[in-house]
C-alpha cells in the first residue's frame, strides 16, 4: 500500500489544498515563516487546477487542450503542495493538532529508519502514438536493482523542453522555462511529478510540437528523501 502523503485522486488533492488554504491563516503564515508570495502562489495554482478539473470533466467544455492544460496545472500544483510540505510544514513550530490539520497521518514518536536512496534508475522514451504525446518508461538502471523497496521506494521525473538551437532569453524566462542548453543532469530540469508506476505518458502543447523533451528521474524514499539523478534523455516531441 503506497505510503505517499499526497493522494492521487485529483478531487482529493484539491480537498487537501484547499483545507491547507483555509487553515494557513496570517497568523499561522507567520509563525511558520511562509512568505506572501508562496502562499499567494499556491492559491493561485489551486485555482487555476479547481478550474480546469472543472472543464475537463465537463463533456460540453472538455477539449484535447483542456486535457493538456489540466494535467499540466496538477503537475504544478502537486509539486508546490510538496515544496511547502517540505519547506515549511515543520514541527516546531507546528504542534501535532496542526499536523493533523493538514490531513497529515499522526507522527510515530518512534519511526523506523529509512535509508537514503541506494540505487539509479533509468528512464527511456518511446512514442504512445497520438498527437504531442511522449511515454516515459522507468526503471533501474541497466546492471542495477532495487536494493531496498522502502529507499528506492519511487521515481521523481524531472522534464524540460528545449527549442531547436536552444531557448532565448525570452523563452527561457516564460512560464516554461524552455532550455537554452542541453542539460548535463537533473538539476536543470523542472520537477515533473512522482509516480511509484513504471509507465508515465506526457502531453505536450501543440506549440511544444517538433522541441526535444530532456526527462530525468532519480529515486525517493518513502520520507521524501533524493537519491542519485540517472541518466538524461530525450525525443523530438511530436
Amino acid at each position: 500500500m503506497s505510503t505517499d502523503w499526497l493522494p492521487a485522486p485529483r478531487t482529493e488533492v484539491l480537498a487537501m489544498c484547499r483545507n491547507w488554504i483555509s487553515y494557513m491563516t496570517a497568523e499561522r503564515r507567520t509563525a511558520w515563516g511562509i512568505p506572501q508570495d508562496q502562499f499567494t502562489e499556491l492559491s493561485s495554482l489551486f485555482e487555476n487546477a479547481e478550474a480546469l478539473l472543472q472543464k475537463a470533466t465537463d463533456q460540453t467544455e472538455r477539449t484535447p487542450v483542456i486535457t493538456v492544460d489540466c494535467q499540466a496545472a496538477f503537475a504544478a500544483l502537486n509539486a508546490k503542495m510538496r515544496f511547502f510540505r517540505d519547506r515549511y510544514f515543520k514541527m516546531p513550530p507546528l504542534t501535532e493538532a496542526d499536523w493533523a490539520a493538514l490531513g497529515f497521518q499522526q507522527k510515530d514518536p518512534h519511526p523506523s529508519p529509512v535509508p537514503a536512496p541506494d540505487g539509479v534508475p533509468a528512464a527511456s522514451l518511446s512514442y504512445p502514438g497520438g498527437p504531442h504525446a511522449l511515454l516515459v518508461h522507468l526503471g533501474p538502471m541497466a546492471g542495477t536493482q532495487k536494493l531496498d523497496p522502502a529507499s528506492d521506494y519511487g521515481y521523481a521525473v524531472y522534464l524540460g523542453i528545449m527549442p531547436p538551437g536552444g531557448a532565448s532569453l525570452e523563452q527561457a524566462a516564460s512560464e516554461k522555462h524552455y532550455l537554452m542548453k542541453t542539460p548535463a543532469d537533473g538539476k536543470g530540469l523542472k520537477h515533473y511529478r512522482f509516480t511509484r508506476r513504471r509507465k508515465e505518458k506526457i502531453l505536450f502543447d501543440a506549440e511544444d510540437g517538433g522541441m526535444t523533451a530532456w526527462v530525468c528521474c532519480r529515486y525517493e524514499n518513502q520520507k521524501g528523501d533524493s537519491g542519485q539523478w540517472g541518466p538524461v534523455v530525450s525525443a523530438i516531441i511530436p
